[in-house]
């Protein structure tokens, strides 16, 4: 199976703005969240766990896992360019779904960004099939990694929430 974490809260999840590549700590809900995690999951045996290098999703993993961590960079969250740290409002978030169509404004282009959370996904099941696998990253690599595990379907939507900070996702590997 497969476990994804996303990470815990920050304030700029909390004040509605672009993480991206900035690398900010969880907060006390964030950390409250991941402690929340750690006793869902304290039963699993884990023969693998990999995170995000960022400083939110590491905090988020080390306290659901004692073990050894990977943290592979496939995982790091898209980066936002110009829109890293500014306010998620409804008329950024389409300038920003635009910008990464062709990697404007500083941004990791989309396909690229796609690429390289779908090629971890590749290692994961080549590497990993059957074995109980824990996976800490963020939103937009969650979406990615959902988009894999249910079939890659044809009209799935990029652009929607499908996990909460902190939240928990289970797929069969």
């Amino acid at each position: 199976m497969i476990y994804l974490v996303r990470q815990g809260e920050t304030d700029w999840n909390l004040n509605k703005k672009f993480n991206g590549c900035t690398d900010i700590k969880l907060n006390q809900t964030g950390i409250a969240q991941a402690k929340k995690q750690a006793e869902n999951l304290r039963n699993v045996d884990f023969k693998a766990c990999f995170s995000s290098p960022q400083t939110r999703a590491r905090q988020t993993c080390e306290i659901i896992y004692g073990g050894p961590i990977v943290f592979d960079d496939r995982l790091a969250e898209i980066n936002c360019g110009e829109f890293e740290g500014t306010d998620e409002t409804a008329d950024s978030l389409q300038l920003f779904w635009q910008a990464i169509k062709t990697g404007d404004k500083g941004t990791e282009k989309f396909q690229i960004f796609v690429k390289r959370t779908l090629d971890f996904c590749d290692m994961i099941m080549k590497e990993h099939k059957e074995n109980n696998v824990l996976i800490v990253t963020h939103s937009a690599n969650a979406r990615i990694i959902n988009y894999y595990f249910s079939g890659k379907p044809r009209d799935y939507d990029f652009s929607l929430g499908i996990i909460k900070n902190g939240g928990l996702l289970i797929f069969e590997n």
